[in-house]
């Protein structure tokens, strides 16, 4: 068992408006926490396994397959398996997503 935070987890994308924190990865599942910054966008990729995601503050869209989905705080997205999937951000301030894959890829 552990307590940590977002900023002490393993910076694992640092790209221009684009970060990435990996905070739990075990054989089970693997979690991580994006921030992008306004108009920034996390590009479309596939997954082979399944992904949840949680907006934990800001407004964007999130594209699963076909399907453009507006979120924002408390919203929930499921991503199937290889099902392609990305983010935007379309708000004025930071857009910060949990990304929980399960079992770890």
């Amino acid at each position: 068992m552990y307590k940590s935070k977002v900023s002490d987890g393993k910076l694992v994308v640092d790209k221009p408006g684009l970060k990435g924190y990996v905070i739990y990865s075990k054989d089970t599942a693997h979690a991580a926490v994006v921030e992008l910054e306004r108009d920034s966008v996390l590009p479309e990729h596939k997954t082979p396994v399944d992904v949840l995601m949680l907006v934990l503050e800001g407004n964007g869209i999130i594209n699963i397959g076909e399907h453009d989905y507006e979120v924002s705080k408390d919203d929930v997205i499921d991503s199937p398996k290889m099902i392609p999937h990305g983010i935007k951000n379309t708000g004025d301030g930071t857009l910060r997503v949990l990304v929980v894959k399960a079992p770890r890829p």
